[in-house]
């Protein structure tokens, strides 16, 4: 599929993003990014800070698609699910990975003020409701709560090592095996 103009500015701005931040990105730099011209931009939206929302927002949205055709997919048992969910995580990362790097790198910043919740909220969100059709009522919903929450923390770990690794060169310190975590979590879950 052949990119819009106004599709490969939003990407150029999602590249420059990840290295640079808002503040290191300008219309310029886009635009040499996207291979336009810098008026080019400004056809296409009214300045940075619309150029920037945009194309978050159409990242989120992406991401979102794709988390929920992952959940609303059946898993046989909750090993299964995290596992599935495992192998996800990471490929959600590496499809969207100039998105996850601008969303960690920039967190609390007013220009992600607009994402709520944030796509990790999200995922946890869909994650515990996922445990939740298969838990019986031994479990409460704190309780799931905790486990959907102790899930994507490890995996958020796991995504900035990763980061970290890229963007500075640091090796990966803090990994696990997923077969480990997933049985550390299903000890959780009482099974």
């Amino acid at each position: 599929m052949k990119l819009t103009t106004r599709d490969k500015i939003m990407s150029a701005a999602l590249e420059h993003m990840a290295l640079h931040g808002f503040k290191g990105t300008t219309t310029k730099c886009i635009a040499k990014q996207a291979s336009v011209n810098e008026a080019t931009i400004f056809k296409h939206f009214k300045g940075k800070d619309e150029l920037i929302h945009e194309a978050l927002e159409q990242q989120m949205n992406l991401v979102k698609t794709e988390v929920d055709t992952f959940f609303h997919t059946d898993h046989e048992n909750i090993q299964e699910l995290l596992l599935a969910k495992i192998d996800f995580i990471n490929h959600i990362y590496e499809s969207h990975k100039d998105f996850f790097l601008v969303t960690i790198k920039e967190q609390g910043s007013k220009e992600l003020e607009f994402m709520y919740p944030s796509i990790f909220e999200y995922i946890t969100e869909e994650l515990e409701k996922e445990l939740a059709k298969m838990a019986d009522d031994s479990i409460s919903e704190e309780e799931l709560q905790a486990i959907a929450m102790i899930a994507n923390s490890v995996l958020l770990t796991i995504i900035l090592e990763k980061m970290k690794a890229e963007c500075y060169g640091h090796p990966i310190r803090l990994d696990i095996k997923k077969e480990l975590l997933v049985e550390m979590l299903i000890r959780l879950w009482g099974q």
